[in-house]
């Protein structure tokens, strides 16, 4: 009995397997945490690519349906104006200018069929409120004295994940032998339209130490001649500065008709109701990004649209 071996595990034996073990579920942990981090960045920035291309698309089509009237003279009304913030991911610059059709206000709104300026801005994030990028949309014309955009006229939140909005311009068609365009970041001809904008959109990163995502498109607006070389024979006025109704003729190369000229009256502007001075979020929900778009009152309250 005594010669006989013992068989068993020591106690060091059983120390370096748990230690071994240890190690292995460690090293599983970590595996399936990078997994987990690197799938949920893939569907925050896919997100991101559809937001930006969505938005993008929204402010290409504004910028090439920009509204100028054939008067024979430079109007600051219909001019395009541009602040600037900055340059790069911290970018907070501001754009306005007058269009016509649904881009960025949408298609249920009586925006869309009268000429209406746009004014798109980031706002920061701080405190309650997220940020984004924004969009301001009101009648150029038929406004009270007193009218100001600033005051009168509520935002509407395009894109949250927007964290910078950077524009550069073009004023003119370069050279056919120039060897790069020489964009600018100022714009100082508030009475006429650029040729071209570079847009750059910067989007909230997948992660919170990574870089802002930067989406640009160069965007050609076709009235931007007209604007800078207006024709001495255009009649799109009225007695007074009032603008006639694009679609009795209004618009540029559409012969439209002045006030005292014929047997009829001139034409009217659709009416928006008194009280309504601007384009107001809560009667829009045909451009709201899936779980972006809302309105906000002047004191940064949030306004719910009428559930459909």
């Amino acid at each position: 009995m005594c010669g006989r071996n013992r068989r068993g595990f020591t106690l060091l034996e059983l120390v370096m397997a748990v230690m071994i073990m240890s190690i292995m579920m460690l090293l599983s942990f970590f595996c399936f945490d990078a997994v987990v981090q690197s799938w949920n960045a893939g569907i925050e920035m896919a997100d991101s690519m559809a937001q930006a291309d969505y938005v993008m698309e929204q402010i290409v089509s504004g910028l090439r349906s920009a509204f100028y009237p054939d008067a024979g003279i430079q109007v600051d009304q219909y001019g395009f104006q541009h602040t600037d913030g900055g340059e790069g991911p911290e970018a907070a610059d501001s754009i306005s200018w007058t269009k016509i059709g649904s881009a960025l206000v949408g298609e249920r709104t009586q925006l869309s069929e009268v000429p209406h300026r746009v004014n798109l801005y980031v706002e920061l994030a701080g405190g309650d409120d997220e940020g984004g990028l924004m969009v301001k949309a009101w009648r150029d014309a038929l406004q009270v004295e007193d009218f100001d955009p600033e005051e009168d006229v509520k935002p509407f939140l395009l894109a949250p994940r927007v964290v910078g909005f950077d524009c550069r311009i073009l004023k003119e068609p370069p050279e056919k032998n120039a060897e790069e365009i020489e964009w600018e970041d100022e714009w100082k001809f508030s009475n006429s339209i650029p040729h071209k904008v570079s847009v750059t959109l910067y989007m909230r990163p997948a992660k919170e130490d990574g870089e802002p995502l930067a989406v640009t498109r160069d965007i050609e607006i076709p009235l931007w001649d007209l604007s800078q070389n207006p024709q001495k024979q255009g009649g799109g006025l009225l007695k007074g500065g009032a603008l006639e109704d694009p679609r009795a003729g209004g618009l540029p190369g559409g012969g439209g008709r002045r006030q005292g000229q014929g047997s009829g009256p001139a034409p009217k502007l659709p009416q928006l109701p008194s009280n309504d001075s601007g384009w107001r979020p809560d009667q829009e929900s045909s451009i709201g990004l899936p779980g972006g778009g809302r309105g906000r009152d002047s004191g940064g309250g949030t306004q719910r649209g009428p559930k459909q």
